[in-house]
């Protein structure tokens, strides 16, 4: 049974029909809101010993093979992000494990965040950037084992950036990605990133749709206004495939503290964003209480506002 079948008869019967406009027109139930909402597993890294302090075994710890059925009940998410360092090994056998593991949930793996040590895009030196070109293209096969239809990679950084040294780059890793139907992505996530002109600078030289952008809504210096971040995200947003809906602080009411969540989903509505919002969890020094909690919250402000 596919994702889109199983959303279909497990939802139908606990949401309303199909809600009509005032103009007639037919407005996304809950079930069709429900197919716009992912998770990461970066929002439940505690539950990984590869990611936190102590790598101890604890009873309820995850692996990839575990993540989607979990998110299928615990939160009703049926797209799976993964982070790459929560693989425990990275065969392709094991990956295709994971891609079967979601499958058996009714959800599909949707990306994942490639953050291995050691890979730099725009590393000046030739013989480095032709390394870690061949290593990213090995993460885009193992997401495509796992099923997923895109990953996105770091920029990296230097000294000054070239537009043509890193967006040559990521055009080689586009059109690897277009033999296995794997999208890179490039997110605001350090680095050259960190600047949107320069993100926007790359996918204009790479001139592909297997090259687009991943807005994250946190990710943005911590004195950014409120205007200042719309105009941020504005800029990535008519290029997104897919986005990190990135929640921070929560108050002990779980409501989100750190900036204006359905200001960012609304700007990404008004752009025609039509993809996923995947929800994430980090925040300096912060970790909330109940990880599934601050999710749930975020994806109800998600959904009030698509």
């Amino acid at each position: 049974m596919d994702r889109r079948t199983f959303l279909k008869r497990g939802l139908a019967t606990s949401v309303p029909a199909v809600l009509l406009g005032s103009s007639g027109s037919a407005a996304p139930n809950d079930a069709d809101k429900m197919n716009r909402i992912g998770c990461t597993t970066v929002a439940f890294r505690s539950r990984f010993p590869s990611t936190r302090a102590d790598k101890t075994a604890q009873p309820d710890d995850l692996t990839p093979l575990d993540v989607p059925r979990m998110f299928a009940a615990k939160l009703g998410v049926h797209n799976v992000e993964l982070w790459s360092r929560h693989f425990p090994e990275s065969s392709p056998a094991y990956c295709r494990k994971v891609k079967t593991a979601a499958e058996r949930a009714g959800s599909q793996v949707v990306n994942i965040q490639m953050d291995e040590p050691g890979y730099n895009l725009s590393d000046p030196d030739a013989a480095g950037r032709k390394n870690s070109i061949a290593l990213v293209k090995q993460w885009m096969d193992r997401a495509a084992a796992c099923g997923a239809t895109s990953l996105r990679a770091n920029t990296g950084g230097g000294a000054k950036f070239d537009v043509n040294l890193t967006g040559d780059a990521f055009g080689e890793l586009a059109e690897h990605g277009k033999k296995i139907d794997v999208k890179i992505l490039l997110e605001n996530h350090g680095g050259y990133s960190s600047d949107p002109d320069n993100l926007v600078a790359i996918i204009k030289h790479v001139d592909d749709p297997f090259c687009r952008a991943l807005p994250d809504f946190g990710n943005m210096p911590g004195n950014f206004t409120p205007e200042q971040r719309i105009e941020f995200l504005g800029k990535l947003f008519p290029y997104a495939h897919f986005v990190s809906a990135k929640g921070m602080v929560f108050d002990a009411k779980y409501a989100h503290q750190s900036y204006d969540v359905a200001a960012c989903v609304q700007l990404g509505e008004k752009a025609g964003f039509k993809g996923v919002y995947s929800v994430e969890l980090w925040a300096a020094n912060y970790s909330p209480p109940d990880p599934a909690r601050a999710v749930n919250e975020m994806i109800r402000t998600i959904t009030e506002n698509i």
